[in-house]
């Protein structure tokens, strides 16, 4: 019995994984002081330098007007969007 339920709980753990990955990063337009706006503020033609700009994994009310929450001006990418050399810190004594 317990290697199917090991197999199960595997299943399960790739399913959420897959699941969560390929999802998009939540977005929310903002105006200049960080109030939410209509997606449709940041998608005008000539937008660039009137102040609305996307804020990406920010929280808030989810009402118009709200303030948002911390979140980045840039998108994370795929799984989590670290990116670098691929290397740890070197204790190698070089």
């Amino acid at each position: 019995m317990r290697k199917s339920r090991e197999v199960k709980l595997t299943v399960l753990a790739a399913v959420a994984l897959s699941m969560t990955a390929c999802r998009t990063e939540h977005r929310d337009c903002v105006d200049a002081q960080g109030h939410l706006h209509p997606d449709s503020a940041c998608q005008t033609t000539g937008a660039a330098g009137s102040g609305y700009h996307y804020i990406y994994g920010g929280s808030s009310g989810g009402h118009v007007g709200d303030y948002v929450l911390g979140g980045s001006t840039t998108p994370r990418g795929g799984f989590g969007g670290f990116g670098g050399d691929g290397g740890g810190d070197s204790a190698g004594g070089e």
